[in-house]
């Protein structure tokens, strides 16, 4: 597998890495000032405590962004086949055309989500233009009105995965929880340990998970990024999928 793939671990062992030599250096210069005491437990176990809420907060959005694909694919899949039975009873609907803007919907979903763009909710609004061509077929308002409806969900998931993509969640927290790592860091680097290569492990090991965490939260923050940046990426095969269902579908 790709080195990528592991780019939050690769970068976490550097940080610590950098960080444990500076304490070695500093312990052979003899200007490790403070004195290891009970404080010391206290200001590791508040910053484990802060940054595990900020991650907690951050992994439920990304939760909610895992089933927004399946959710988008599934009401468009949906929203195909309920056309198909209409054109069999109401043909002068024209249905081709009908696929056609469903699939450039689910493309510009794709594309939105990756590249943070904005043109998908255009698509998904000339969906109008099919409903009154529709109407003008005879399809009976009730079966229109319910295409409406999965319009509108999908107009709603597009508005959720692009807020999720651009916010920063609690932002004051996200600056505290950055902070509180460097001063834990700053901390353990500057504190006499006895014995000092023990003191030194356990410094490492709690750096590490500090940093792996803070970094965890700044990847899942953005649950989709460009192909093939992270491997945290949310995936949308559904998406393709459900694209590549309806090119098939060519009547």
């Amino acid at each position: 597998m790709h080195i990528k793939n592991y780019r939050i671990l690769v970068l976490s062992l550097l940080i610590t890495a950098v960080l444990l030599v500076i304490k070695s250096a500093l312990h052979s210069l003899g200007w490790e000032t403070l004195t290891q005491g009970s404080l010391h437990n206290s200001v590791v176990a508040g910053a484990f405590f802060v940054i595990g809420f900020l991650l907690s907060a951050t992994i439920a959005d990304y939760k909610e962004s895992e089933r927004i694909p399946s959710e988008f694919s599934s009401i468009v899949e949906n929203m195909y086949e309920d056309g198909r039975a209409s054109h069999t009873r109401y043909p002068d609907f024209d249905l081709d055309a009908y696929r056609k803007q469903l699939i450039k919907i689910a493309r510009y979903f794709r594309k939105d989500v990756r590249y943070k763009t904005h043109n998908d909710r255009h698509e998904v609004h000339k969906l109008n233009d099919t409903f009154m061509q529709m109407e003008a077929a005879g399809v009976p308002p009730n079966f229109i009105v319910k295409l409406k409806q999965q319009q509108a969900q999908l107009a709603r998931n597009l508005f959720r995965v692009n807020y999720i993509q651009n916010i920063n969640l609690i932002p004051s927290a996200t600056i505290l929880a950055k902070s509180i790592v460097v001063i834990t860091s700053g901390l353990l680097i500057l504190t006499r340990s006895e014995p000092f290569y023990g003191g030194l492990i356990i410094m490492g090991v709690i750096t590490f998970i500090l940093v792996y965490m803070l970094l965890l939260i700044k990847v899942i923050s953005t649950p989709f990024h460009a192909a093939g940046k992270t491997q945290d990426d949310v995936s949308l095969f559904l998406v393709d999928e459900v694209v590549d269902y309806l090119e098939k579908q060519k009547t």
